[in-house]
């Protein structure tokens, strides 16, 4: 990679093996850097983080700060509106416009072949095959909100994730395997270079419970010929190492990039650690995906992750569980009740009238509810769902014949909806003794 004097972020020394002063030092510039930031225009960004001058006339700078200043307005407009869509609870609108974006940065990728300010010429097949595969599963989760319609909730979210696990291992995989074979595809000519310096820059990263990493990135710098040009560069991704075993002044063989010369290869690339690693997290990234998805498309996911008793009802009626297209009363009829709670009313009479809720009590498996009559036996609603007294609930009931003469909480109700939300058409009534 092409050695940019002008990045702060690179620290050159002569040392190659860094004390704990020089450690601190680097680290504490850095936090200065990043905290200069907070305080910096932000269409400098990458000339005062990644050291990357500005090109062309002045007119044509200027142009090109208008330009990005028009971009950060669109940019802060559409995270305005992904802002106004989570508070006014547009799911869809949301997770809509956030696929354009990954699509549009996807896209960007694979157009240019670059992931960052500062990158190696040579990673571009790398950042390309990202690009690609954050556009394709854009374009999938996209299709997958079109036809939302067309799957039961718990279905629609496991889709998802099956999506976004396959696609993150088919492209681990691929990275894995490119990196193995660059080598020989990418890196083919062999030079010998004597090392002038180390190049070290910090990165941090948060762990478990919140607690930041702080790791040091270092590569040597290299003096090397090819074709009667001189080149100084570092490798194309820096090893996660604080001190090197190339030596101040050694000259050593590296693979560099006949069409780029300044791209040498990094042990990173073909490190065969870091190359298992990757290959088996990509195997169980799409392992998990084949495995959800056979689950889900056999059927397992069906009712899984249903909201309310009268999912399935809304479903069969309308085809869909999204709440905007839900009748703002649900009407119930005789066929309804007897498809789906045939197992409750095991072939006996049942019925059908209003009721007032009069206490809720906790208990260990959820809420109890009772009722104003006696007659009817107490509800258990798991979790805390459970309709506050005094709402009034359409109640479905079979009898207890066995208690009828006691007069007391004979009424055994199989399923209910609060008045307002459901509505009774059939032509069951009340029990009359």
């Amino acid at each position: 990679m092409y050695y940019n004097k002008d990045n702060p972020q690179w620290h050159l020394s002569q040392d190659q093996f860094l004390s704990r002063d020089g450690y601190y030092q680097i680290v504490g510039e850095y936090n200065e850097l990043c905290k200069s930031m907070l305080r910096a225009d932000v269409r400098d960004f990458n000339s005062k983080f990644y050291g990357v001058k500005e090109s062309g006339t002045e007119e044509e700078q200027a142009a090109k700060r208008k330009k990005n200043t028009f971009g950060i307005i669109i940019v802060m407009l559409v995270f305005a509106g992904l802002a106004a869509a989570l508070i006014l609870k547009k799911i869809l609108i949301f997770a809509s416009v956030v696929c354009l974006i990954f699509l549009t940065v996807g896209i960007s990728m694979i157009v240019s072949g670059r992931g960052e300010a500062v990158e190696s010429t040579s990673k571009a097949y790398l950042n390309r095959f990202i690009g690609s595969g954050i556009s394709l599963a854009s374009v999938l989760i996209l299709i997958l909100i079109f036809f939302r319609n067309r799957f039961e909730q718990a279905e629609f979210f496991i889709l998802l994730f099956v999506i976004v696990f396959g696609i993150a291992g088919f492209v681990l995989l691929a990275i894995g395997i490119l990196k193995a074979v660059s080598g020989k595809t990418v890196y083919t000519e062999e030079v010998n270079a004597t090392c002038a310096g180390y190049v070290r820059y910090v990165s941090r990263s948060e762990g478990e419970h919140h607690n930041m990493h702080t790791y040091i990135h270092t590569s040597p710098l290299f003096n090397y010929s090819v074709g009667g040009v001189q080149y100084e560069a570092v490798w194309d991704e820096f090893v996660t190492k604080e001190d090197l075993d190339i030596a101040l002044g050694q000259t050593v063989p590296i693979k560099i990039d006949p069409r780029h010369p300044e791209n040498i290869m990094s042990p990173v690339m073909t490190s065969p650690g870091l190359l298992i690693f990757q290959s088996v997290m990509a195997i169980l990234f799409i392992g998990v995906a084949i495995g959800l998805g056979i689950y889900t498309f056999n059927g397992g996911a069906k009712g899984l992750t249903v909201e309310t008793q009268w999912n399935p009802v809304i479903e069969e009626i309308n085809g869909v569980t999204e709440t905007e297209t839900k009748p703002t009363v649900l009407q119930i009829t005789d066929e309804m009740i007897e498809q789906y709670y045939a197992d409750k009313i095991n072939g006996k009479e049942w019925y059908c009238e209003i009721v007032t809720v009069s206490t809720l009590q906790h208990a260990e498996k959820g809420q109890i509810i009772e009722f104003t009559d006696n007659t009817f036996n107490a509800v258990l609603y798991p979790g805390n769902n459970a309709p506050l007294p005094p709402a009034q609930l359409v109640v479905f009931y079979t009898v207890d014949e066995d208690f009828v003469e006691g007069g007391y909480m004979y009424k055994n109700i199989f399923t209910s909806g609060e008045v307002g939300e459901i509505e009774y058409v059939g032509s069951h009534g009340a029990y009359q003794g």
